[in-house]
């Protein structure tokens, strides 16, 4: 007897039955090289047996291995054994029907492995589908499928009208048993289309693979990589970043569809990506080791290629995977590709006569980008040195339109603008603050500088203002002190003192945001230059402006303590440090209606709001932000009301107006386009429009916005923004119906929720993920991150969440087949519903914790077991039902009473089948009488349940009672069903076949 601890595979002796069913399970298992090598000492062992039959099916079991497993080529040779076996032992196999078909299906796959291999001579091939066609006709099997091998052929070999010719065939023949599936069918035709220059062909072909209408083991994956450049080439975005982020996750496992992988690191090259692209090689860096089909590898080869060609082109020297387990140095592993590239075409070249698979290959290679920058929302990306950016740039195509050589001598584009009125516009705009006069100064700079005139001592420190607060913008602090320093110096020269306080200010603020560490300004110091400029006003020395540029010196020093984080807190604690705030604000605002300065006191206004929202007071905010608005207004600076429309539009989400959100937010939106020189955080509105039009229930648009919000916050280096954006995208796309693309958002954005964001947000986002992951029945997945989700919410106050995170893990685990680890997720469930007024909820967990208890009944092998089993199934029901009961007559659920009555109706069909299931038929009626009436009282939102119970009551009564009755009962029923105007389906068949 063989050891315990040898592998099954490894016994020494078998029976041609325990072989063949160590076949079937070896089939079960994931491909790969470890199912091959199992595979491959079956078929040893089938040959020490020396059955017939068992050899051939054992054979069938390694081409299959090695076909799922990426290692195709070595097939060739075992199927000829196989056809030697068949041919002298086929007509006398017990199973010769089933196997002289998968033997003849497996002529296609032969095709292929041979074809994909250099060192096969194309006469072989071709010899070998002169085989397939005449086994075929023997067989009695149709020539679609033998078309269809010499249409890939041709297609291989560049032969375009030969190909053609063999593609007309392919469809015109029927389709018979021989044939592929209709998406793999699908997927090569459209995929020729595309060669052909029809991308439109090609997506029409691939639309029910795309909308799950046909599947495969390789399908829809395959063809969800061979429709993204396609889409990028139409200029559907949309579409191609869906099937991105879906198609991907779909090949997780598959290291067979190595093509498919490059395509999607191709995607990536082509629409911007390459940092996601660099993710993809990393991932599966396996794909680089051997075995492989080498037509297949070189596919993938190619596609590399043309991600580090593109990194070497762009100077980046980041380490990137490669084979044998190790980063490389990335133009040392273009150097390593390009050398495989060449050697495996050269092989197909020679082998083939031509130069098709070279110049397929390099053209792969050589492409460009189609799309400056597609969001992908997929991974966070490396931030980007800080900039300013009016608005998130959207996904465009690339122009290649000649860009025209420069004159050889620079004209002067202000020859015909008079230098004084440029210098007061400049100033006009100076004044007013606009943000395009740092673009005029530098113009006024110019032109004076052609033309050799200096600028007064004034307009040298306004130039030099002017630029110090686009350095500030740009957080260039070096750069803003000394501006700010030199616009001083000029004004003192220039006799300016009122000026040269006020700016002395803003260069205090500036020499303490240079420094990485907090440190405040001297109280002093902003308050001796506060008196000073009031003494120089009192003078006539100073403007108002100029005491307020002060005065709101001191406001943002005081908001700067709040805002200190991990710095020591010079006051205190946080309130003190915003009742300082308030009080300068205070000042300010005081200062502004004195001098009757309206765009000063909007910003007081604005500040007050910043408070009131940062104290979590939102709602106090939405009247300082309007009366901001109306004051910048009043002061005819328009611009100036970005910042309070961006701040209304967060305080009104978080009051739940969402109308009013979308509409401060679309306003920012406008005022940042039509004055794009501002600094504008656009991701943080992109975000709140995100959640105000997803409130709204316009999941497409909150999709869009919430798009760019991700897009924004990468970047611009922005983590938490990007992880929230990211959790609105997908639950925007869940409720799209895209749940193949809200998981792969959500299993790719967790770690970034998890690190950045709050516990509520994180639970929120794996119950997104496990929901999504049920309906693309992915059980085991989906339960895990109930599980996970729970153990959070396990700590909250309120523990309704973690009492439902528990059931649903227990219904995921049910639909996985683990019905143990189910039935512990529902009792804790109930335990913890049992402790909350929620009846409807602790009723299902009930009712689902029964039936997953009755299945234990199956595994019992006593009577008397079973017995106890039902006893504690019935336990169960009955108190879903008191549970049901004592809520209806407590009235304390007046608002759910129909749920309710909905529910208890439910708890007697369960009850009748449950009776119908343990065979216990004859004590099923009174149940499934009680549910009948219950559903028909709550018609006609009950139909389908009514008519389900009815036709249980029906067959009850012509199997223990009468067939007139159950007749009699079904007419009434389906009469009920016609006075609510709904249909009686099962009823109205199940009546046709009583009627029989």
């Amino acid at each position: 007897m063989p050891s315990t601890s040898e592998p099954a595979f490894q016994r020494q002796t078998w029976t041609p039955d325990e072989l063949r069913a160590a076949l079937v399970a070896n089939e079960d298992e994931p491909p790969g090289r470890a199912r091959s090598v199992r595979a491959e000492a079956l078929l040893a062992a089938a040959d020490k047996l020396g059955d017939p039959e068992t050899q051939i099916c054992a054979l069938h079991t390694v081409i299959e291995a090695y076909e799922r497993g990426g290692e195709s080529f070595r097939s060739p040779v075992l199927f000829s054994r196989l056809l030697r076996l068949w041919d002298r032992h086929g007509k006398t196999l017990r199973d010769a029907s089933r196997l002289e078909y998968e033997t003849h299906w497996v002529f296609k796959w032969m095709t292929a492995d041979l074809l994909s291999v250099p060192e096969v001579p194309l006469a072989t091939v071709h010899g070998f589908v002169g085989e397939m066609e005449r086994r075929y006709r023997l067989a009695g099997y149709g020539m679609r499928a033998v078309h269809a091998q010499r249409f890939r052929i041709a297609q291989h070999l560049g032969d375009v009208a030969e190909a053609e010719t063999h593609f007309g065939r392919w469809l015109a023949a029927e389709r018979d048993q021989m044939s592929d599936c209709r998406a793999c069918e699908h997927l090569a035709q459209g995929t020729w289309r595309a060669e052909r220059g029809d991308d439109l062909a090609a997506l029409r072909l691939w639309r029910p693979t795309v909308d799950n209408e046909m599947s495969c083991l390789d399908e829809p994956a395959s063809t969800l990589a061979a429709s993204l450049k396609p889409l990028l080439r139409l200029g559907r975005y949309d579409e191609a970043r869906a099937n991105h982020l879906r198609g991907y996750r779909l090949l997780q496992g598959h290291v067979e569809l190595r093509s498919a992988f490059g395509r999607h690191i191709e995607f990536c090259v082509l629409s911007g990506n390459d940092e996601r692209a660099l993710e993809i090689l990393t991932e599966n860096r396996r794909l680089f080791d051997p075995p492989y089909e080498p037509s297949d590898y070189l596919e993938f080869l190619s596609c590399a290629a043309l991600l580090l060609r593109t990194l070497v082109a762009a100077e980046q020297h980041v380490p990137v995977a490669g084979p044998e387990g190790r980063d490389w140095p990335v133009a040392e592993l273009l150097g390593r590709v390009q050398s495989e590239i060449d050697d495996l075409t050269h092989r197909f070249d020679t082998r083939n006569g031509n130069n098709a698979v070279s110049s397929r290959i390099a053209a792969t290679i050589n492409q460009t980008p189609l799309v400056a920058e597609l969001p992908l929302v997929v991974a966070p990306r490396p931030a980007a040195s800080p900039r300013q950016e009016s608005a998130p740039t959207p996904a465009l195509p690339i122009q290649r339109e000649p860009v025209p050589e420069p004159p050889s001598e620079p004209s002067d584009p202000d020859a015909d603008i008079d230098f004084d009125d440029l210098l007061a516009e400049a100033r006009r705009l100076f004044d007013v603050a606009h943000p395009a006069a740092i673009r005029m100064w530098e113009r006024v700079a110019a032109v004076a500088s052609r033309r050799g005139i200096a600028l007064d001592l004034e307009a040298q420190a306004q130039l030099a203002e002017e630029r110090a607060a686009d350095a500030l913008d740009c957080e260039d602090m070096e750069r803003a002190v000394r501006l700010l320093g030199e616009a001083v110096e000029r004004y003192e020269e220039g006799g300016m003192q009122g000026r040269a306080v006020a700016v002395r200010a803003r260069g205090l603020l500036a020499e303490a945001l240079r420094e990485k560490t907090y440190e405040p300004i001297p109280e002093h110091a902003l308050i001796e230059l506060y008196a000073t400029a009031r003494v120089l006003l009192s003078r006539g020395r100073a403007a108002p402006e100029d005491v307020l540029t002060v005065r709101r010196a001191q406001a943002f020093e005081a908001r700067r303590a709040t805002e200190v984080g991990s710095y020591p807190d010079p006051y205190s604690d946080r309130e003190s440090a915003f009742d300082a705030f308030a009080e300068s604000v205070e000042a300010l605002l005081a200062d502004a209606i004195e001098f009757d300065v309206p765009a000063r006191a909007a910003a007081a206004h604005t500040m007050r709001a910043e408070i009131a929202q940062r104290r979590g007071r939102p709602e106090e905010s939405v009247p300082e932000l309007l009366a901001a608005i109306a004051l910048y207004d009043r002061a005819e600076r328009p611009w100036a009301n970005l910042h309070p429309n961006m701040l209304l539009a967060q305080a009104y989400l978080a009051a739940d107006r969402d109308a009013d959100a979308e509409r401060a937010g679309l306003a920012a939106l406008d005022i940042a386009g039509r004055w794009p020189e501002q600094r504008f955080p656009a991701g943080y509105t992109r975000q709140v429009l995100a959640n105000a039009t997803g409130g709204l229930g316009r999941y497409d648009d909150s999709a869009e916005h919430a798009l760019e919000a991700v897009a924004w916050a990468d970047r611009h280096g922005v983590p938490d923004l990007a992880a929230s954006a990211r959790h609105s995208l997908a639950f925007a796309y869940e409720q799209l119906g895209r749940d193949a693309d809200a998981a792969a958002i959500l299993e790719s954005a967790l770690p970034e929720i998890v690190e950045h964001l709050d516990d509520p947000t994180v639970v929120n986002a794996r119950w997104a993920l496990a929901r999504c992951l049920g309906r693309l029945e992915d059980y085991r997945g989906a339960a895990e991150q109930y599980l996970l989700a729970a153990s959070i919410a396990e700590h909250f106050p309120q523990q309704g969440g973690h009492a439902m995170l528990a059931a649903s893990a227990g219904h995921a685990l049910r639909a996985a087949g683990l019905a143990e680890e189910a039935r512990r997720a529902f009792d804790r469930a109930v335990i913890l519903l049992r402790a909350l007024p929620d009846p409807i909820n602790l009723a299902k967990t009930l009712r689902a914790l029964a039936w997953v208890t009755f299945g234990e009944s199956e595994e019992t092998a006593h009577d008397s077991e079973r017995e106890d089993v039902l006893d504690q199934v019935l336990l169960l029901f009955a108190e879903a039902a008191q549970v049901l009961e004592s809520a209806e007559r407590s009235g304390a659920h007046e608002r759910d009473a129909q749920v309710i009555a909905y529910e208890m109706a439910e708890t007697d069909d369960q009850l009748a089948r449950l009776h119908l299931n343990a065979d216990l038929s004859d004590k099923a009626m009174p149940y499934a009488e009680r549910a009948a009436s219950g559903f028909r009282a709550l018609l006609p939102h009950s139909a389908m349940d009514y008519d389900f119970s009815e036709q249980m009551v029906a067959w009850l009564l012509d199997r223990y009672g009468s067939r007139d009755a159950a007749v009699e009962r079904l007419r009434e029923a389906i009469a009920a069903c016609t006075e609510a105007g709904v249909e009686a389906v099962r009823c109205v068949a199940f009546l046709e076949q009583l009627s029989d």
